[in-house]
C-alpha cells in the first residue's frame, strides 16, 4: 500500500506537499469565511476563485512546455517563494485590518501566477521519483496526503479561527511553503538531455495537437472537464451552503471540509491498496457517474449529518475518478509530450472549476446554492456516463506509452 514511500525523493516530496496542504486549506477555509462574512454573497466567492485560477487558464499550458524545457527544481523552488510572500501579504493586511475584498483579488492572482507554473511541473516530477510500477501507487498517495490535510487543514483552522483569527491562519500557510522549499531542495531528479527546443508557440500546438488525437488522453480530458466545471465548485461555494442552508459557522464549516477530506483520503488508500488496476478509465467513468448523482442529492437532503455523509462519499468518489484518470493518462503519454499533456489535466482540475464557480455561484444567488450544486451533479453524472458508452479507448485496458 505505502510501496513509492520506499524512495527517499517522493517521501519528501510527499511529507513536504503535505505539510504545504495542510497550510493551504487552513487559509481556504479563513478565506472563504471572512469573504462570505465580508459581502454575503456567494456570487463572490466564485468570482474571486474565478480571480485566483484565472492565471492557470491562461498560463497552465504555458507551464507545461516550460516544465518539459527548464529545470523543474527552479520553477518548484521559485513558485514557493512567492506562494509564501502572497500568503504572508494576506495576513499582515488582515492582521492591520485594512483587507479589502480587492486585496483578496490581487494577491489570489499573483498565487495564482505562481501554481500556474508549479503544478504541471509537479505533475510532470512524480513519475520520476518513484520506479514505473509504483506509479499508481505514488498518484494515489499523493492524492491521500492531498486530501488528508483536507482533513487536517480545516479542522485546525475551525480550532484556532476563534484564537488566532483568519489572519494567523494565513500566516501558517505562509510557513507550510517554506517548508515545502526546504523539501524539494533535497529531493534527486534525473538528469534530462539536452534536446533540440521548437518555439514555444509550436510546442504549444504539437502538445495540443498529440493529446486531441489520442485515444485514451482526450476523452480523459473531456470528462475531467465536465467533473472539473459542474462538479467541483462545491467546495468553492461550501461557505454559502454552509451558513445559509445548515446555518453553521466557521467551525462547522471546517467539519464539512474534513468530511470530504476524510472520504478522499479512504479513497485513496482503497486505489493504493488494490495496486494497479487495469481498467483505470472504467473506474473513472463509474466514479463521475456516482459523484453526480450523490451531489444531485444535496437537493432533497438538508441536516447537517446527511450533508457531511454526503460530503464523505463525494470525497472518495472524487479521488477515485481523479487519480483513476491521471493514472490513465501518466501512463499513456510519451514522455517527450508528459509536461504539456500533464499541464493539461492541472489547467482543467484547477482552472476550469473556476469557470464552473462563477456559473454555479450566479445560479445559486437566484435558485439557492443546494440546487444549483445539484444541477451540476446531474451534468457530471450525464458526461461519466457517455464516457462508459462511447469512449472506448479509455475505459478498456490503458496500453503502456512507448520509450522515446
Amino acid at each position: 500500500m505505502l510501496r513509492a514511500l520506499r524512495s527517499r525523493s517522493y517521501r519528501l516530496f510527499w511529507s513536504g506537499s503535505f505539510v504545504s496542504n495542510v497550510g493551504f486549506w487552513m487559509q481556504t477555509v479563513a478565506l472563504g469565511w471572512l469573504v462570505y462574512d465580508l459581502t454575503r454573497r456567494a456570487s463572490l466567492l466564485g468570482t474571486i476563485s474565478f480571480c485566483g485560477n484565472l492565471p492557470m487558464l491562461a498560463l497552465g499550458l504555458l507551464g507545461g512546455a516550460v516544465a518539459d524545457r527548464a529545470s523543474r527544481r527552479t520553477i518548484m523552488l521559485g513558485a514557493q517563494v512567492v506562494l509564501a510572500s502572497a500568503a504572508l501579504a494576506l495576513a499582515l493586511l488582515t492582521a492591520s485590518g485594512r483587507i479589502a475584498v480587492w486585496h483578496v483579488v490581487a494577491i489570489a492572482m499573483v498565487a495564482g501566477t505562481a501554481s500556474a507554473l508549479y503544478a504541471p511541473v509537479m505533475q510532470a516530477v512524480i513519475p520520476s521519483l518513484v520506479e514505473p510500477a509504483d506509479l499508481l501507487n505514488a498518484i494515489s498517495l499523493n492524492s491521500v496526503q492531498f486530501n488528508l490535510a483536507r482533513v487536517v487543514g480545516p479542522a485546525v483552522a475551525g480550532i484556532v479561527y476563534g484564537a488566532v483569527g483568519p489572519a494567523g491562519c494565513f500566516a501558517l500557510n505562509a510557513c507550510g511553503f517554506v517548508v515545502l522549499a526546504v523539501a524539494l531542495a533535497q529531493i534527486r531528479l534525473p538528469h534530462r538531455p539536452v534536446a533540440t527546443r521548437p518555439p514555444m508557440a509550436h510546442a504549444l500546438r504539437e502538445g495540443l495537437g498529440y493529446a486531441r488525437s489520442h485515444p485514451v488522453i482526450w476523452p480523459a480530458l473531456a470528462l475531467a472537464a465536465a467533473v472539473s466545471v459542474f462538479g467541483f465548485p462545491y467546495i468553492v461555494l461550501m461557505p454559502a451552503l454552509a451558513r445559509d442552508a445548515l446555518g453553521l459557522d466557521a467551525t462547522g464549516l471546517g467539519y464539512l471540509m474534513a468530511a470530504v477530506g476524510a472520504g478522499a483520503v479512504l479513497g485513496g488508500l482503497a486505489l493504493s491498496a488494490f495496486g494497479d488496476l487495469p481498467r483505470k478509465g472504467l473506474v473513472a467513468a463509474a466514479s463521475a457517474v456516482g459523484f453526480g448523482g450523490v451531489l444531485a442529492a444535496l437537493t432533497v437532503v438538508r441536516t447537517v449529518q446527511g450533508v457531511g455523509l454526503l460530503f464523505f462519499v463525494m470525497g472518495v468518489l472524487q479521488v477515485t475518478c481523479v487519480a483513476s484518470l491521471n493514472t490513465a493518462i501518466q501512463m499513456a503519454v510519451d514522455d517527450r509530450m508528459r509536461g504539456r499533456v500533464m499541464s493539461m489535466m492541472t489547467v482543467i482540475l484547477f482552472g476550469f472549476i473556476t469557470i464552473g464557480s462563477l456559473v454555479l455561484g450566479a445560479l445559486g444567488d437566484w435558485i439557492g446554492v443546494p440546487a444549483a450544486l445539484a444541477s451540476g451533479g446531474l451534468v457530471v453524472a450525464a458526461a461519466g456516463a457517455a464516457a462508459l458508452v462511447r469512449a472506448p479507448g479509455l475505459v478498456g485496458v490503458v496500453p503502456q506509452a512507448a520509450e522515446a
